[in-house]
C-alpha cells in the first residue's frame, strides 16, 4: 500500500505493533497464530482507514479468495479471467477518475480501492494467482490470504514477499527467541534513526524539489538519490525488525545498492523483492514468449524486448504519467546496454580477459560512478513535465555531440 496512506508517524502503526507483540510473541499453535495475525492486520487497516475502509478490504479479501477457488476449478478459469479483467478496469477508472466513487455510491471507498490497485497488495495478488494458475503451490485459506496480502508492517514500502516463500513456511508452534527479539529491536531502532533523523536532515538541508536554479539541480540529483535510499531502506529496516520481534518472516530488501558496478547489479541490490517480482512475473514470461515466437533465433533481442516491456509496466505501476514511462525506458535501456556490453567483452577478451577486466579496481570505481549517476539522473523524471524532459534530453544530446545548449 502506498506510503502516503501508511505513515509510520501515525500512532495507529505503533499501537498495532504493540498489539502484535502481545498477541504473537507467546507460543501458540499455527492456526491460532495465523488467526491472530489476520485480526491484527485487519484491525490496523480499519483503525487507519475507518470502518468503511476495513469493510472494503475484508470484502475484497473474500472476493480474492473466491477467485483462487475459480483457478482451482479449471472449468471456472474463464470466469476468473473475466472477473479479474473487469476488476482491473474498475480499479484503473477509480484511480484516474476519483469522482466515479460518488457516482457508484462508494464515496471514500473508491480512493482506497484505487490505492490498492497501485500498491504492493496488487503485486502480491498477481504473484499468488500466477503461482496457483501454474499449479505449483498449495491454495491458501482466507486467513492465509489476508496475512499474505495485508501484513501491516510490510504495507508502507514493502518488501514484497513471494507467495512461494510465504506458503511454504512451516506453520507450527514456535516461540520467538530472546536473541532474535534483541536483533529485531536493534534493526527497528536503526530504521527509525535513518527515517526520522538522517533522511529528515538531508531533506531539510539539500532538497528543494528541484526548484532551485543556477545548476543546483546537479548536486540535488545526487542528494535526492542518497535521501531516497536512506528513506526507502529505513522502511525495510523497520519492517524486518518488526518481523523478527513478532516472529513473522520478512525478507531483506536492500544490499548496498550504491556499490553496484552496473545497472543489472543495482537491481539485484535495490528493492530486491520488487526486482525479483519483475523477474518472475514480467521478464521471464515475456522473454519465453518472445523466444517461442522467434524460434529461439534472437535471444539477445528477446531479452532486450523483455527488459523494455517489464520496466515500462513497472514505471506505469508507479504512476500513469509520461514521467514514469521515461523512468522505465531509462532503466530498461541501461539493462540492455549492460547486456550488450557484456556480450562484446566476452567475445573480445575471452574468459581470462573478462576476469582480469572485472578485477581491475579503477574500472570498478568508474563503473560504480556511472551506475550511480545513471540512477540519480533517472530520478529527475519524477519532477519534470514532458516539455522540461524533452528540453533536458535535447540539451544533453547537444552537449555530448559538441553542439552546445544555447
Amino acid at each position: 500500500m502506498s506510503s502516503y496512506i501508511i505513515d509510520l508517524a501515525k500512532p495507529e502503526f505503533w499501537v498495532t505493533f504493540l498489539a502484535a507483540i502481545l498477541l504473537l510473541a507467546p507460543m501458540a499453535n499455527g492456526q491460532f497464530r495465523s488467526l491472530r495475525f489476520a485480526l491484527i492486520n485487519l484491525g490496523f487497516l480499519t483503525a487507519l482507514l475507518g470502518w468503511q475502509g476495513g469493510g472494503v478490504l475484508l470484502s475484497g479479501s473474500v472476493v480474492a479468495w473466491g477467485l483462487t477457488v475459480a483457478i482451482k476449478n479449471k472449468k471456472l478459469r474463464p470466469v476468473f479471467v473475466t472477473v479479474a479483467l473487469l476488476l482491473c478496469i474498475a480499479l484503473f477508472l477509480m484511480h484516474k477518475l476519483h469522482g466515479i466513487g460518488e457516482a457508484i455510491k462508494l464515496q471514500g471507498a473508491a480512493p482506497i480501492l484505487s490505492v490498492i490497485a497501485f500498491s504492493y497488495v496488487c503485486l502480491r495478488l498477481i504473484d499468488m494467482y500466477r503461482s496457483l494458475w501454474e499449479e505449483r503451490l498449495a491454495y491458501p485459506n482466507l486467513i492465509q490470504l489476508i496475512n499474505y496480502c495485508l501484513p501491516f508492517h510490510m504495507l508502507a514500502a514493502g518488501p514484497i514477499q513471494s507467495y512461494e516463500e510465504f506458503i511454504t513456511q512451516p506453520d507450527e508452534p514456535r516461540r520467538v527467541q530472546p536473541r532474535e527479539v534483541l536483533r529485531g529491536f536493534e534493526r527497528l531502532g536503526f530504521g527509525v534513526f535513518k527515517k526520522f533523523v538522517l533522511a529528515f536532515v538531508i531533506q531539510k538541508i539539500f532538497l528543494t524539489d528541484f526548484t532551485a536554479g543556477n545548476g543546483y539541480w546537479a548536486l540535488e540529483a545526487q542528494m535526492f538519490f542518497i535521501w531516497l535510499y536512506i528513506d526507502f531502506s529505513a522502511y525495510s529496516d523497520i519492517a524486518v525488525g518488526i518481523g523478527r520481534i513478532i516472529g513473522v518472516h520478512t525478507p531483506e530488501n536492500f544490499n548496498r545498492p550504491y556499490l553496484a558496478r552496473n545497472i543489472t547489479v543495482f537491481w539485484e541490490r535495490w528493492h530486491i523483492s520488487l526486482s525479483m517480482w519483475i523477474r518472475r512475473n514480467l521478464f521471464y514470461p515475456t522473454q519465453i514468449a518472445a523466444l517461442r515466437v522467434t524460434g529461439n533465433r534472437w535471444p539477445m533481442w528477446c531479452a532486450s524486448f523483455a527488459f523494455m516491456v517489464s520496466f515500462l509496466l513497472c514505471g506505469l505501476w508507479h504512476g500513469i504519467a509520461w514521467n514514469f514511462v521515461v523512468w522505465g525506458v531509462m532503466h530498461a535501456s541501461g539493462l540492455i546496454i549492460v547486456n550488450l556490453y557484456k556480450k562484446r567483452l566476452s567475445k573480445k577478451l575471452k574468459s581470462k580477459g573478462v576476469k582480469k577486466y572485472m578485477a581491475n579496481p579503477w574500472i570498478k570505481v568508474v563503473a560504480m560512478a556511472i551506475t550511480f549517476e545513471w540512477v540519480a539522473i533517472s530520478h529527475l523524471t519524477f519532477f519534470f513535465n514532458t516539455d522540461q524532459m524533452l528540453y533536458g534530453f535535447w540539451w544533453l544530446i547537444s552537449l555530448v555531440t559538441g553542439g552546445g545548449a544555447s
